[in-house]
């Protein structure tokens, strides 16, 4: 079961890069909650749902010229939790302030579909949410 929720998150995480809407939604669940608390970007929470994780994201790539990000690694932890580090790069549209940094997302998978997404500054604090660290 750990491999198939690996292979969930990268479907959407390939869709998503895609531009394919539809098909990464199809990999979440209708109540997924995308928390970006811990982060502290552009002043985003929470979201709830399809639309409004959908709204968020597209806010936060809106903040940039040039965004890109690469998938440097995925993980899995067991009881459908999946480790996710990202390194995103970009100009900020206002400031032209060039951004490069990394961060963790925590993918919590639930009967085959993504229920929670948690991000972290970094893979220690993942881990820790995770009940992981040493």
């Amino acid at each position: 079961m750990s491999q198939e929720n690996v292979e969930i998150v990268r479907r959407h995480i390939e869709a998503f890069r895609q531009d394919d809407v539809p098909q990464a939604l199809s990999q979440l669940d209708p109540y997924v909650v995308l928390d970006w608390s811990r982060g502290r970007r552009l002043g985003l929470t929470v979201a709830y749902g399809h639309e409004e994780v959908t709204q968020t994201v597209r806010h936060w790539m809106g903040a940039f010229e040039d965004y890109d990000y690469d998938v440097e690694r995925l993980t899995d932890l067991g009881s459908g939790a999946v480790l996710v580090i990202v390194a995103e790069e970009g100009r900020g549209k206002s400031s032209g302030v060039p951004v490069r940094q990394s961060f963790a997302v925590l993918y919590t998978v639930i009967d085959g579909r993504i229920a929670r997404l948690t991000l972290f500054p970094d893979e220690e604090q993942a881990l820790e949410a995770a009940g992981l660290s040493e």
